[in-house]
């Protein structure tokens, strides 16, 4: 029941709903009270009454009469992104690598596990140690209980890192299988990045010969380092991506910034397709230059 109301008040705090956040401080105990009150401050930016109430909250989950080990987790996770925030980097690694070590052993797993796993690695990347993001990475790899969605986000930031390093093939092949698991389980804004994405990269070599990227992400092998390497796309994966991406961004094809709408008309160029009738018949709503430019 307490996990219900402290998930109550998350989503309440994620819509700007305070006030029924606070309304439901009153049916928790006082660790879950001080926790949530820190995920208040948090949102609100008062990052100094945040951390108290973590302090509080972490003391009172330690004691062996209201112990809770998931919720101290959670609190020392809360409390490494709250001080990372304010500069004390080292410090804040410290609590997020605690939460991520505590919850593997505890609830491996879970969300809350997973987003410990994805917090350490944001924090490595930060510091520019990409090789260890990524390693922390592949703990969600090699952990089939992660949910879906965990695994989506995770693939996609891998995915970003990869082509940080130059290592085009493997961001598609990543950016790939973010899309497809979330497409798979509604996270409709990681699928439209990660499906963007795939466009992009693969536009740069569209080839029969290459391997259907389902293939590439079922023979794929764990590597220590990335190599620089190039994009390349078999065109009827390139029509799946366009198949998906082309209704969800013509439904509005207003907006001075289409890159979506670019890459839609550059891929029925090169699949050699005709374009979509609502882009044809309503070249005046166009806002993007580019993207009008790319229809005369």
């Amino acid at each position: 029941m307490t996990n219900e109301i402290i998930e109550q008040a998350e989503m309440a705090i994620n819509s700007q709903d305070y006030e029924l956040a606070n309304t439901l401080l009153t049916e928790m105990n006082e660790g879950s009270r001080l926790f949530v009150k820190s995920l208040i401050s948090i949102a609100q930016s008062d990052i100094d009454s945040s951390l108290q109430s973590l302090e509080s909250c972490i003391s009172v989950v330690r004691s062996p009469k209201t112990r809770n080990p998931i919720l101290e987790a959670r609190a020392k996770m809360m409390r490494g992104l709250a001080r990372s925030s304010i500069g004390e980097i080292t410090e804040g690694g410290a609590d997020l690598r605690w939460s991520m070590d505590r919850l593997g052993a505890i609830a491996e797993g879970s969300d809350e596990h997973g987003i410990a796993i994805l917090n350490v690695a944001a924090w490595h990347r930060q510091q520019s140690e990409i090789v260890m993001s990524l390693a922390t990475h592949s703990e969600i790899a090699r952990t089939s209980s992660h949910s879906p969605e965990i695994v989506a986000i995770s693939r996609q930031r891998v995915a970003s890192i990869h082509a940080e390093l130059e290592d085009f093939e493997g961001s598609l092949r990543h950016y790939w299988s973010s899309w497809k698991i979330s497409i798979s389980t509604g996270l409709d804004a990681i699928a439209e990045v990660s499906c963007l994405h795939v466009i992009d990269l693969g536009l740069s070599d569209v080839q029969s010969s290459t391997v259907r990227l389902d293939k590439q992400v079922e023979d794929a092998v764990p590597k220590p380092r990335s190599k620089k390497s190039d994009a390349s796309i078999h065109p009827d994966d390139l029509l799946l991506a366009l198949k998906w991406l082309t209704p969800r961004s013509i439904v509005d094809i207003s907006g001075e910034n289409r890159p979506d709408l670019s890459l839609i008309i550059e891929s029925y160029n090169i699949l050699n397709l005709p374009y979509p009738e609502v882009l044809i018949n309503n070249i005046g709503l166009i806002q993007d230059n580019e993207v009008a430019n790319l229809l005369q």
